[in-house]
C-alpha cells in the first residue's frame, strides 16, 4: 500500500481550525469525542505523550496539563495547539525519530495516525525506547470492517491506510514490542460523522435537541444490533515487556 508524504502535507500540513471547532464545540460532536478518547486513554498517566497529536484536540478532551508532550510533523498544527492548549507541551517531530532521552514518559497514545505511517514498525519501537520501565501503550484506530470507515478509506486517497487496519493487524504490530493487555471496540456506528458533518451533513442540526435525541437513539441501536467485530474503532492497551 503507497504513502505519497506529499498527499499527507497536501491533507494535513495546515492547522484546521474550523476543524478543531468542531471537534470540541459542537454540542454532539464534543461529547462524542470526549467518551471516545477517554474510553480509550484514562486513566491518563502523569507524563503522556501524544504522537500525531494534530491540532491538539485529544488533549483538550482529555483535560492534559503539565507533563502532557504533544508531537507532530506540521509546524502550523503544533503553532495552532500552543495557542489553544498552553498547559502542554508541543514539539515538530516525527514519530519515528524522537527527541526524548530513554524512559521520559509514562504513557504513549496514537490516535487515527498508524493507519498513516508507512512503517508504525518504527514508531512503535521510538514508543518502546521513550516509555519508562511498566509504562503504557494507547492505540486508537478506525476498523476497516465498519461500513463508514470503509467508505472513508474507498473515497479518500490519502486514508487508504484504514484499509489494513484491523485488531489483528494492530495486535500484531503492538506484540513486537509490547504485552497487549486488553482489546476493545468504540462507537458502533457513528453516524453522527456524517449528519454533522460540515461537508458531508450539517453540523448546525446539532443545535436541534430532537436531531441529537435521534441520532443518538440509532447510535444506540446500532450498539446492540451491530456485532462488535464491525464497531468502528479498535483501542488496544498494552504495557512495556518486562526484560
Amino acid at each position: 500500500m503507497a504513502f505519497d508524504p506529499d498527499d499527507l502535507h497536501a491533507s494535513f500540513g495546515h492547522a484546521d481550525e474550523a476543524h478543531f471547532a468542531w471537534q470540541t464545540t459542537n454540542p454532539y460532536i464534543e461529547e462524542a469525542e470526549r467518551s471516545l478518547v477517554q474510553s480509550a486513554f484514562f486513566p491518563l498517566a502523569r507524563r503522556v505523550l501524544d504522537v500525531g497529536c494534530g491540532e491538539g484536540a485529544t488533549f483538550f478532551h482529555l483535560g492534559a496539563g503539565e507533563g502532557a508532550v504533544g508531537v507532530e510533523l506540521f509546524e502550523d498544527k503544533i503553532r495552532f495547539a500552543r495557542e489553544r492548549l498552553p498547559a502542554c507541551t508541543f514539539l515538530v517531530a516525527s514519530g519515528t525519530d524522537l527527541p526524548f532521552e530513554a524512559g521520559s514518559f509514562d504513557q504513549v497514545i496514537f490516535r487515527d495516525v498508524i493507519h498513516h505511517m508507512p512503517e508504525p514498525e518504527k514508531a512503535l519501537r521510538e514508543a518502546r525506547r521513550v516509555l519508562a520501565p511498566g509504562g503504557r501503550i494507547d492505540v486508537l484506530e478506525p476498523c476497516r470492517n465498519n461500513p463508514l470507515i470503509l467508505a472513508h478509506a474507498l473515497t479518500n486517497a490519502v486514508e487508504r491506510g484504514e484499509l489494513r487496519s484491523s485488531v489483528g493487524y494492530l495486535r500484531g504490530l503492538l506484540e513486537a514490542e509490547f504485552d497487549v493487555e486488553s482489546v476493545q471496540k468504540l462507537q458502533p456506528f457513528p453516524i453522527h460523522r456524517l449528519v454533522f458533518h460540515p461537508s458531508m451533513g450539517r453540523p448546525a442540526l446539532a443545535e436541534r435537541p430532537l436531531v441529537r435525541s435521534l441520532v443518538g437513539a440509532f447510535e444506540r441501536a446500532a450498539g446492540l444490533a451491530l456485532p462488535r467485530a464491525v464497531w468502528a474503532y479498535i483501542h488496544l492497551r498494552s504495557r512495556v515487556r518486562p526484560v
